[in-house]
């Protein structure tokens, strides 16, 4: 869906500057607690207390509860079994493979060809 909508808006998604931040006030350090905390990485107390000091505790329980919500919508999703349609499947095959995402075990309950297929507006991804 990023890569749908930035097309709608004619605006390139560039995933480094993602991973960067994206120009969001913290945002580099907002995603390496994102990282740390999905990852379960050992500086992860180090970045909560960094972030913290950059944003508060209202900011890191703000960005907790979002790393929160979006971890529940994926084990929801992988314990079900939803799986890509077939449109939005090759749509995104670009930036799955680019991001590794293929590589989680809920990707084997979508079939792709594996090559991107551009749609023609927002309701084409749902073909």
């Amino acid at each position: 869906m990023l890569r749908a909508s930035s097309e709608a808006l004619n605006s390139e998604v560039d995933l480094e500057q993602l991973e960067a931040g994206a120009d969001v006030a913290n945002g580099e350090l907002l995603v390496r607690y994102a990282e740390s905390a999905v990852r379960q990485d050992s500086d992860l107390g180090r970045v909560r207390a960094a972030l913290e000091e950059q944003v508060g505790p209202g900011g890191v329980i703000e960005a907790a509860a979002t790393i929160a919500a979006f971890e529940g919508l994926n084990r929801i999703a992988d314990a079900t079994g939803i799986q890509l349609d077939s449109g939005l499947a090759d749509e995104s095959a670009d930036f799955r493979a680019a991001l590794g995402l293929d590589a989680y075990a809920g990707a084997v309950s979508t079939q792709s060809t594996g090559i991107p297929a551009r749609a023609a507006g927002v309701m084409e991804i749902f073909r």
